[in-house]
């Protein structure tokens, strides 16, 4: 072999053992990359607070199979493997979002007073299941479940408690407006998920009219007592009319009566003095037909005794007598 054919293969022999150490160290870095990722799936996977067990044992052996991966010698398995992984975590950070909204969606239903106790429990156990449960389909299902129920209870009572203001005889007016178009959005609600975004909207206002409403009840009330009172006082004070007026009436009947019995009774005696006219002016025969008494002149009634005499009917009056009735 000449001197030219040595050095070309010795040129030869040393770029293959170059490309060789490079390979070598990029397999290597691979192999160092792919230990991280698994490094950093491991630490984030641990930090996510809902998660099945299924789901962990299906961590676990990715994790397990991407160890037997990085002992491998093949580049194209450690890419394929990094790449997995960096997007193996995706869906179950996924899961775990909506398992966490949902639990804290029911720890603030479940102390809300409106609703029962079937709920209530079936709330307290999810969240107690909540670190702990197998599948991840059936677990949130069950909290859907739960949810949808207890947001119909709620919009139902809350509605209920509406339809109760708006039905007070107090309410004003543009409160019973106002809470009417809520209501009729809740009503036209396609489901349950979409009334329930107005409750609080509904729940806020329902509270701000009955405050409203029993203000305005409270002035209308003052307002009715305060007529009734007036109305108390003015008929007090008609009635206290009436009765003077009724006093002074009877008092001027009785002034009347007794003006009248006076009159009647000196038109009695007037009667009676013209009578004993009529008599005196008669003649001297009793012309009566019941006996007279004949009292002597210069007597009277009271001293007639002695001087007095019964004339009957038909009889003469003796002289130096008068009648006396």
């Amino acid at each position: 072999m000449n001197k030219k054919i040595r050095n070309l293969l010795a040129a030869t022999v040393m770029f293959s053992g170059l490309v060789t150490f490079g390979c070598a160290n990029d397999v290597k870095s691979f192999q160092t990359d792919l230990s991280k990722q698994i490094e950093t799936v491991d630490k984030q996977y641990k930090k996510l607070d809902y998660l099945s067990t299924d789901d962990q044992t299906t961590l676990k052996k990715e994790l397990e199979n991407s160890k037997e991966v990085e002992k491998s010698g093949s580049r194209s398995d450690l890419e394929d493997e990094i790449s997995h992984l960096k997007k193996i975590l995706t869906p179950f950070e996924s899961k775990d979002r909506k398992i966490a909204g949902e639990i804290t969606t029911a720890g603030e239903l479940r102390y809300n007073a409106a609703i029962d106790t079937t709920n209530k429990e079936k709330l307290t156990d999810l969240i107690a299941k909540s670190r702990d449960f197998s599948d991840y389909e059936s677990f949130e299902q069950a909290c859907q479940t739960a949810l949808t129920q207890t947001k119909k209870q709620l919009v139902e009572a809350v509605s209920n408690q509406a339809n109760a203001a708006i039905g007070s005889t107090y309410i004003p007016q543009t409160d019973k407006v106002d809470l009417t178009a809520i209501l009729e959005k809740v009503k036209k609600a396609e489901n349950i998920t979409v009334a329930y975004s107005y409750l609080s909207n509904l729940q806020t206002t329902t509270s701000q009219v009955i405050s409203r409403t029993k203000a305005n009840e409270i002035t209308v009330k003052a307002a009715e007592a305060k007529a009734e009172e007036d109305k108390k006082a003015a008929q007090a004070a008609a009635e206290k009319a009436k009765a003077e007026a009724d006093r002074v009436a009877q008092a001027q009947a009785a002034q009347a009566a007794q003006a009248a019995q006076a009159a009647q009774a000196a038109q009695a005696a007037q009667a009676a003095q013209a009578a004993q006219a009529a008599e005196d002016t008669s003649g001297s025969i009793n012309n009566t037909n019941h006996t007279k008494w004949a009292v002597e002149d210069g007597y009277n009634w009271h001293n007639r005794k002695g001087h007095s005499r019964i004339i009957p009917p038909g009889g003469s009056l003796p002289p130096g007598y008068h009648w006396q009735v």
